[in-house]
C-alpha cells in the first residue's frame, strides 16, 4: 500500500515537469537554437551563401542561452552587395494561432534593416498570407521579439525566412551591416477556453 502511494506521489510530481517539457519542445522549427551547424551552414536550414566562395551565414559564438548562434551578414561580391539569407520551408502547420519569437542582436550600416518574414502556401503551394518585422535600430545585447500569428484559415505549411534588407529610400545594402539570431521559435499557441454562460432564472431576478 505505501509503495503504491508512493508511486502515485511520484507520478503527480513528475507529470507536470513532463508537460512542461513537451510544452517547451514544440518548436516547429528544426535547429531554432543554432547549436548544429554543417560548416557555415546550420542544420534545417538553406542559406545564400555560396560554398567556397561567399560566406554571408555563419556560426557564431555569441548565443544568447547555448554556445552559438547564426550570423547574418553583407558583403560586397565583386561589386554586388549581398546579404545572408537563411530560410526553413515547407514547415508543417497543425494549428492556426501561433506564436513567432526569437532574440536578435543588430549592427546596421546606413539603414539597413534585419526582417523576419514568415510565408504562409495553401496545399498546392501557393502564397496566400505574409507576415514581415522589420528591426532598424541598432542592439547590442539581445533583444527579444515575440508577436502571436494568426495562419490563414487555407494554409497547410509556411516558409520562414531571416534576412537584411536594404533601407526602403536609397535601395542599397551597406557592407558592413550583420545581425545575429538565435532561440527562433514557432509554436502552436493553445485554444483559448470558451466564456462560460450561465442561464438566469428570470423569475429569480425578479
Amino acid at each position: 500500500m505505501k509503495r503504491r502511494m508512493l508511486l502515485v506521489v511520484l507520478f503527480l510530481w513528475v507529470a507536470p515537469v513532463i508537460v512542461t517539457g513537451q510544452t517547451q519542445s514544440g518548436n516547429l522549427i528544426k535547429n531554432g537554437e543554432f547549436e548544429n551547424f554543417s560548416g557555415d551552414t546550420p542544420v534545417g536550414w538553406e542559406t545564400s551563401n555560396i560554398p567556397g566562395t561567399l560566406t554571408v551565414v555563419s556560426s557564431t559564438p555569441l548565443g544568447y542561452r547555448g554556445t552559438r548562434a547564426v550570423k547574418c551578414e553583407v558583403k560586397d561580391f565583386y561589386g554586388t552587395k549581398i546579404a545572408g539569407l537563411m530560410s526553413q520551408k515547407d514547415i508543417i502547420l497543425p494549428g492556426r494561432a501561433l506564436q513567432l519569437s526569437l532574440r536578435y542582436l543588430f549592427h546596421s550600416v546606413g539603414k539597413d534593416a534585419a526582417v523576419v518574414i514568415v510565408c504562409f502556401l495553401n496545399a498546392a503551394g501557393s502564397t496566400i498570407g505574409t507576415v514581415e518585422e522589420c528591426f532598424r535600430e541598432d542592439k547590442s545585447e539581445f533583444e527579444r521579439f515575440v508577436k502571436d500569428i494568426s495562419a490563414p484559415d487555407a494554409a497547410s505549411r509556411c516558409h520562414v525566412r531571416l534576412t537584411i534588407l536594404n533601407d526602403a529610400e536609397g535601395g542599397t545594402l551597406h557592407p558592413g551591416s550583420y545581425a545575429v539570431f538565435d532561440d527562433v521559435r514557432l509554436v502552436v499557441l493553445p485554444p483559448q477556453p470558451k466564456p462560460e454562460v450561465r442561464q438566469v432564472d428570470s423569475a429569480k431576478v425578479q
